[in-house]
């Protein structure tokens, strides 16, 4: 019966997880989408999110916003201003946009992928997150090339 798999709408699903971190739990769920890969696949990998404040919130962390047409994105921070948090999907070309302070809802403080525990925190991950913004300029080749390989090992 594990591998029994229901799917929830995103509405619902955040609305539990908020009442959970709310109630000083960490919350784990399955990414849909690959608007962060190649750090987060669509169906495979997961997240640990929990609650935090704003100021808590640095450039490099993946973070949990509800944006102010009700869509829920996990993106990382790119920038912190005086007004928000302008964040970027890992898989994105484009910027998002910067998005106020009260859309947060969550900070990923682990992802897991094939059962083992990556710790965002670790400064070898934040190093590899550091390089990968800064690539930003070029990431439209990155992607592709890594696209291309991914193919390749999957013959």
């Amino acid at each position: 019966m594990a591998d029994k798999k229901c799917i929830i709408p995103a509405n619902i699903l955040f609305s539990e997880i908020e009442n959970i971190i709310n109630d000083g739990y960490e919350a784990i769920f399955t990414v849909t989408g690959m608007s962060m890969w190649p750090f987060l696949c669509h169906g495979r990998d997961q997240v640990v999110v929990e609650a935090c404040q704003p100021s808590a919130v640095k450039k490099g962390d993946i973070i949990l916003l509800q944006t102010p047409l009700g869509n829920y994105l996990l993106h990382r921070v790119t920038k912190v201003t005086a007004l928000g948090f302008e964040t970027t999907g890992d898989g994105n070309c484009f910027r998002d946009g910067c998005f106020p302070f009260l859309c947060l809802r969550a900070k990923v403080v682990k992802l897991i992928r094939k059962g083992k525990e990556i710790d965002c925190s670790l400064w070898y991950w934040r190093i590899v997150f550091f390089i990968w913004n800064l690539l930003f300029p070029i990431r439209k080749e990155l992607l592709w090339l890594l696209r291309k390989i991914s193919r390749l090992k999957n013959i």
